[in-house]
């Protein structure tokens, strides 16, 4: 049967290095390379299952993260007053950066939030580099 796990216990195993890796991201800000090769051979399975799951969950990092944190609204109202154009001014420039489909501040579109902090997104307001 497809469904059945080809392995006994296999779902146990995958509970358990899906909590590894949250400790280890916790340590490290993300999940080293080294990190991963390390935790493979301690639960004796190979790196590609490892990598499979670090890289199925976005909520693990396999880079570093940028020194801040930049997100989009990518909400209705964002988008209609030029998410897009926030997004593409940040491109430009070279920021990292994530979306969120809408943070809650429909009033401020489009928003920018920097590290925690909601802000209006202008995209004319960019500062060069």
């Amino acid at each position: 049967m497809a469904t059945t796990p080809d392995r006994p216990g296999c779902h146990a195993l995958d509970a358990s290095l899906i909590e590894r890796l949250h400790a280890v991201q916790q340590r490290h800000g993300y999940l080293p390379r080294a990190e991963l090769q390390q935790l493979a051979v301690a639960m004796q399975r190979p790196l590609s299952d490892v990598m499979g799951v670090a890289s199925f969950y976005h909520l693990f990092r396999l880079v570093p993260p940028p020194l801040h944190r930049c997100v989009v609204c990518r909400g209705t109202a964002c988008f209609v007053r030029g998410a897009e154009r926030l997004e593409a001014g940040l491109r430009r420039r070279g920021v990292a950066f994530e979306t969120a489909s809408c943070v809650g501040a429909c009033g401020q579109a489009p928003v920018l939030v920097i590290d925690g902090t909601v802000g209006y997104g202008d995209p004319g307001a960019l500062p060069e580099q």
